[in-house]
């Protein structure tokens, strides 16, 4: 039979390298020449076994005559990786194995997470549609709450209270499992905040929760109660939505409105129940009242987002106060403190 030319012969030469191999040399090609690659194999029929090492054995003969890759280190570094289990070579190379681990802490897992933090929410959920939703709900308990409840908020409904809902049994993963399915999460995203280290699954979801609208949020407890009523009574616990102000001891809504900006009060109180507007202006100063009061009454192009906003981050505040001890967001819940 002929040798094969051009592209023919590399096509069989990544096919004799096998998985490992070709993908190593993959990843250095551009996308031109791996369609290339192919278009070349579909070409082929039958290739002998004497056209396969004629092409080996060339490609053995230049790589004699000079490296292929730069940093024969890294390289030795990897044939010894492979040549050796983990054990072995960890206990030939301490040190590595030590600048290995406060890489990964100090490194690429933050960049995973921070990148994924940065994408776009509606982005994110398009692809997150693809993946099961215990792997959904392992992503969304590492982002941040702000940027995990806008992602949610793009789910469907049953998606959105599923994902939530498994969030309540997810665990850490064990070092190797976590090394994996951050791989996998950077070569799918490419796109954390650190992990939320120290809080319960249930302060995660909470705060989550928090921040979507009160209606979803009631309508998750529901949900999570039906099977896991312990669940739904803790995560009940922590959550606080701006329509749950007239729940409040009177004394926590003092405290609360102290810290708030009137022009927020004003944006959140648009289009607000009678019953909330009349609690949160009784917990303002007379003037300030009178302020409010008097711009409630003009015309407004304040969109919905930003009155959300508004009514979200004095929902915040009295979270963030409350888990400071200062004061408490219900009747019962503990003693307040001046």
């Amino acid at each position: 039979m002929a040798p094969l030319r051009g592209g023919a012969r590399a096509a069989v030469l990544l096919l004799a390298l096998g998985a490992e191999g070709a993908a190593r040399l993959l990843k250095h090609m551009a996308p031109s020449e791996i369609i290339s690659l192919r278009e070349a194999a579909a070409k082929l029929e039958n290739v002998s076994p004497e056209q396969i090492d004629e092409v080996v054995e060339d490609f053995a003969a230049t790589f004699k005559r000079g490296p292929i890759f730069p940093g024969p280190g890294q390289q030795m570094a990897e044939l010894l990786k492979s040549a050796l289990t983990n054990s072995e070579y960890e206990d030939l190379f301490p040190d590595e194995r030590q600048l290995a681990i406060q890489d990964l802490i100090d490194g690429d897992r933050r960049n995973v997470w921070e990148a994924v933090a940065g994408m776009e929410a509606e982005v994110l959920a398009r692809k997150l549609s693809s993946e099961h939703p215990h792997i959904v709900a392992i992503i969304i308990a590492k982002l941040p709450s702000d940027t995990a409840s806008l992602v949610v908020r793009a789910f469907e409904t049953n998606v959105r209270n599923d994902v939530l809902k498994r969030m309540l049994q997810v665990k850490p993963l064990a070092r190797p499992i976590q090394t994996l399915f951050e791989a996998h999460v950077r070569k799918t995203y490419l796109v954390t905040a650190d992990d939320q280290k120290g809080e319960s699954r249930h302060t995660i979801l909470a705060n989550v929760v928090n921040r979507l609208a009160k209606e979803a949020s009631d309508e998750l407890i529901t949900y999570i109660e039906a099977d896991r009523p312990d669940d739904a009574q803790e995560l009940r616990r922590l959550l606080f939505a701006f329509e749950d102000i007239p729940t409040m001891p009177q004394k926590a809504r003092l405290t609360l409105f102290d810290g708030v900006q009137v022009e927020t009060v004003i944006l959140a109180l648009r289009g607000a129940s009678d019953e909330i507007r009349e609690t949160i202006l009784s917990a303002q100063g007379a003037r300030a009242r009178r302020m409010i009061e008097a711009e409630l009454l003009q015309e407004s192009n304040a969109t919905k987002d930003e009155i959300d906003g508004a009514r979200r981050s004095i929902a915040t505040r009295a979270l963030e106060l409350a888990g400071a001890g200062t004061i408490m967001l219900r009747e019962g819940e503990g003693d307040e403190e001046a």
